[in-house]
Order: structure tokens, then sequence, then C-alpha cells
């Protein structure tokens, strides 16, 4: 019996679907049932049954949500945070899950250099008073006279770097996973979590989502934060302690939040009061949304899939204990 793919996510760029091409190219059936937020736990469990592989939105993978997947063979995550994939579920059943690195990569450093901006330079109230006639906007700064630091420096995070260097910003990255070296060649000084704070005019988040990352910008950090200085979080909502955020939005010790994820999405409660405040720029968890980057993470999570079920390891294995009671080569 021939391998069924479900994509639960949008496929379709340029009039095409490479994705599609690819999974039915190699001998596999493919049927596209785009998913939405808020990604309904029911509507999960009901879908999977009988498919062998899906190239995965929002979805929470969960013992219960894979109850009737007795098929599955592969997760393919369309895009590079699986926090909604419990790894060891999907282990102990001999589920291969996978992500997308790299794909979206440009995409997300372009648009945290757009949230930079439009908190630095006031883009958005200066857009509003223009509008309603009153033609001013609080003096700004310029870029080449700040320091940005980034929490984080992966493919996204090195992306980022690039480009404010091009704006010639000061740069500062905190990662310990990374080789400092690698770090200066791209242009970037390796410094320790108390200098990146103190010294930077903006800080840039860049890390996975995790139980230890779980409001890993809490009280205590934004306090230590320079004063007057702006929050960028491209990466997960709940990285960040959304009150404490508030706060400090509040006192005025940050001067602004360039927001593409809230802790809640779509907001509501202490998320909407966040993106509700004057200082804030959010968007709808849009930084990978563009054809270009779309297109290469539906491509990439094909390809993983296509070699899973061809007997491969894919290039982008999450849970590689996995490998261990499969066989793959």
């Amino acid at each position: 019996m021939t391998d069924t793919v479900l994509g639960s996510c949008a496929i379709e760029f340029r009039n095409k679907e490479p994705a599609r091409e690819l999974i039915e190219e190699a001998g596999f059936q493919f049927l596209y049932s785009p998913g939405k937020a808020p990604w309904p736990d029911d509507e999960t469990r009901e879908k999977l049954a009988g498919f062998a592989a899906i190239i995965a939105g929002g979805e929470n993978f969960t013992p219960h949500t894979m109850e009737l997947a007795e098929n599955l063979k592969i997760i393919a995550r369309n895009g590079v945070g699986y926090d909604s994939v419990q790894l060891d579920a999907c282990t102990e059943r001999g589920i291969v899950v996978t992500n997308t690195p790299g794909a979206m990569a440009d995409a997300v450093a372009d648009h945290a250099m757009a949230l930079l901006l439009a908190t630095v330079r006031n883009i958005v109230p200066g857009d509003q008073s223009v509008k309603s006639g009153n033609y001013s906007v609080e003096i700004s700064e310029d870029l080449c006279s700040m320091t940005l630091g980034l929490f984080g420096c992966g493919h996204i995070g090195a992306e980022v770097v690039r480009r404010a260097r091009g704006f010639k910003m000061r740069i500062l990255v905190h990662d310990p996973y990374i080789d400092p070296e690698k770090l200066e060649e791209i242009g970037a000084v390796p410094v320790s979590r108390q200098k990146i704070l103190a010294e930077s005019d903006v800080i840039s988040l860049h890390l996975p989502m995790s139980d230890e990352n779980a409001e890993f910008v809490n009280a205590d950090f934004l306090a230590t934060m320079k004063p007057g200085s702006y929050l960028i979080n491209t990466a997960r909502g709940k990285l960040i302690d959304e009150k404490a955020l508030i706060d400090a939005l509040s006192s005025e010790h940050l001067a602004g939040a360039g927001l593409d994820c809230q802790a809640t999405e779509p907001p509501v409660g202490t998320s909407l009061e966040l993106v509700q405040m004057p200082r804030v720029v959010a968007m709808p968890h849009s930084a990978s949304s563009t054809t270009t980057a779309r297109e290469r993470m539906s491509i990439v999570a094909a390809e993983s899939i296509v070699d899973c079920l061809q007997g491969r390891i894919p290039k982008f294995v999450v849970n590689r204990q996995v490998l261990e009671q499969l066989d793959l080569t």
C-alpha cells in the first residue's frame, strides 16, 4: 500500500506546489488539508489517522493527538521551532521529527530589522501623526550610534548580524553554544550575559522555546537591561514574562518593544494588554511569511519526508535518539 502524506500548511507558491511535486515524484500520495490557528487538538487527532507523514503547521503533537496515528513515521515541521511537539512521545512511537533550519533565516532576519527600525525610529507613531494632521514625531537615534545585543546566534541570528553590520551597529552576542571565533568572523563580539544586558541599546531574541527558556526574559532580565533600551522578539512569545514587560514599558525603563509573537496567539488577556501598548509594535507571528521563505520551508520538509519514507536519515532530525530504533541509512 502506498504511503500517504498530509500537508497541513501552505504549499502553493507562484502557482506551483514544489512540495507536492517532490512527494508524488517519489511515488507517494499527497493530500492537502490546511489547518489554522488555534489548531484544535481534537481536529489534529482525527486528521492524522492513516497518514504516514505530515508537513506540519502549528498542530500540537501529544500522546492524545497522535492516538490514531498508527502509521505515522515522520512529522516534518514547516519551520524551525518544535515546541508544539512532544519529542519524547514521538521517539517512544518511533516517529521522526524534523524542522527546516536556515530556510527562513533571511526572512526572519529582515523582519527583526524591520521591527528594530519601526521601534527605534518611531515609524508607527510617525505614520499615525501624518495621517491625523499632527505632522510631528519624537526625536529618535541613528542605528550606527547604537549597540545591538543578540541572545542566540544560529542561522537567523547570524543573518541579523550581517544586516546590522550594514547599519554600522556595534554587535554583541551571548550564545554559549557557538564557537566565539565563528562569531568574530561574522563581525560580532561574544560577551557575557551581564555585559550584553548592560551595554545593548537593543536586545533581540533568537532562542528556541523549551522548558528551560520559558520566560527567559523575566523581571530581573528586564531590570538589568540598559535604561531606555528596546526589546525585539521574532522567536517565541513564551520566552517573555509579558506582565514583567508591561511593567518595564509602563515605567519607561524600556523605550519600546517589537514583538512578532506573543505568549497567547491570537493575543488575549495579558498578551492583548501588551500588544495594545503605544510603545509596542506587534505583528501576527509572521516573520517567516514571505513567498521565498515558505517555499524553501515546504521543500525542505518534503525532502525530509521523502528521505524518511525511502529509508534514509533526513538531514534535520530533531529527536536523533529515535534513529537508534529505526532502520534508516
